[in-house]
C-alpha cells in the first residue's frame, strides 16, 4: 500500500509538472539542475567537508534561501510579465540545450544553470523579484560554482599585474626579516638570504586567507544583520589582517627553508603549519570581529 501511494504521489507530481507550457520548460530546466548537482558536490568537497569552500558555500545558501523564505509570501504574490516570461523560457531552453556541451569543466556548467535559474525565477516571478530581493539573488548565484577560491584566484589574476601581491609579500617580508637583524634582499617575489633564497609563490601570498575573511566578515554580517557600512568594516578589517599576518608567516618560511631545514619547512609550509596559522588567524578574527559588533551595537543603545 505504501508503495503505491508513493507511486501515486510520484504520478500526480509528474502531472502538475507538464500541465502547462511554463511548468514543462521549468521541470525540463530544474531537470539540469540534477545533472549538475554531483559535480557541483564532487567540486564542494574537493578540500575535504572541512573546507572553507564547504564552510562558505553551505552558509551563502543558508542565507539566500531564508530571507527569500521570510519573504514568501510575497513571493507567492508575484506574476511575472508576458515579455518576462518568454525572456525567462528563452533563457531555459538556451541553458537545457546548452548543457551537454558544457560538461567539460565545472565553470561551464556553473554558468549554464546560473542561467536557467535566472530564467526560472524570471518566467516564474518576472524582473521585478531581482530588484525587490537583489541580496539573496546574489547569494545564491555566487554559490551556484562552489569553487569560490579558485574563481576568486581566477579574477584576481586576470584583473592585477602578474606576481603583484606576491612581490608586495616579499617585499614586506624582507622588512620585518631586516627589523630582527637578518641580511636580506628582496627583488620580485624572491627574498635572497645569505645562504639561500625563497620565492613567495601565490599559495603563500596571503590572498586565500583574505578573500576568506572577507567573505566570512560579509556572512557574519548579513548574520548579525548590520548595515553595509559595518559590513564593509568587517571585510576591509578581514583582508587587511589576513595580509598583515602573512608578512610573519613568510619570515618563519624564509628562515625554516634557507637556515631550518627541509623538514621544518616542510612542517610549516605544509597542513599543520597550514593549520596553526589559519587557528591563529580565525582566532585573532574573531575576537577583532565581535569587538567591532559589540562596540558599534553598544554605541547604537546609548
Amino acid at each position: 500500500m505504501k508503495v503505491q501511494k508513493l507511486g501515486s504521489h510520484i504520478i500526480t507530481l509528474l502531472e502538475q509538472c507538464v500541465t502547462t507550457k511554463h511548468s514543462a520548460i521549468v521541470s525540463c530546466g530544474l531537470f539540469i539542475g540534477l545533472c549538475y548537482l554531483p559535480v557541483w558536490l564532487e567540486t564542494l568537497f574537493a578540500g575535504g567537508i572541512l573546507g572553507s569552500d564547504v564552510l562558505l558555500v553551505s552558509l551563502l545558501v543558508y542565507l539566500g534561501f531564508q530571507q527569500l523564505w521570510q519573504q514568501r509570501s510575497t513571493i507567492a504574490n508575484l506574476a511575472a510579465l508576458s515579455e518576462d516570461r518568454l525572456l525567462g523560457h528563452l533563457m531555459i531552453i538556451s541553458g537545457i540545450l546548452i548543457f551537454p556541451f558544457a560538461r567539460f569543466d565545472t565553470w561551464p556548467q556553473a554558468l549554464v544553470w546560473t542561467v536557467i535559474l535566472v530564467g526560472v525565477a524570471c518566467s516564474t516571478w518576472g524582473l521585478n523579484f531581482f530588484k525587490m530581493f537583489p541580496l539573496p539573488s546574489t547569494l545564491l548565484v555566487i554559490s551556484t560554482y562552489s569553487n569560490l577560491g579558485f574563481a576568486s584566484r581566477a579574477i584576481w589574476r586576470g584583473l592585477t599585474p602578474p606576481n603583484l601581491l606576491e612581490s608586495f609579500m616579499a617585499w614586506s617580508g624582507s622588512i620585518g626579516l631586516r627589523a630582527i637583524g637578518q641580511t636580506v634582499t628582496a627583488k620580485e617575489q624572491f627574498l635572497s638570504l645569505p645562504t639561500g633564497a625563497v620565492e613567495v609563490a601565490f599559495g603563500c601570498n596571503g590572498f586565500e586567507m583574505a578573500f576568506t575573511l572577507a567573505v566570512t566578515g560579509l556572512i557574519i554580517g548579513l548574520f548579525f544583520k548590520q548595515s553595509w557600512l559595518k559590513i564593509a568594516e568587517l571585510v576591509i578589517v578581514g583582508i587587511l589582517l589576513a595580509l598583515t599576518l602573512n608578512i610573519p608567516r613568510i619570515m618563519l618560511l624564509a628562515l625554516a627553508a634557507v637556515y631550518w631545514g627541509k623538514d621544518s619547512f616542510e612542517f610549516w609550509h605544509g597542513p599543520i603549519g597550514g593549520q596553526i596559522f589559519s587557528t591563529i588567524l580565525f582566532t585573532v578574527y574573531y575576537y577583532v570581529l565581535m569587538g567591532i559588533i559589540n562596540r558599534k551595537s553598544q554605541r547604537g543603545n546609548i
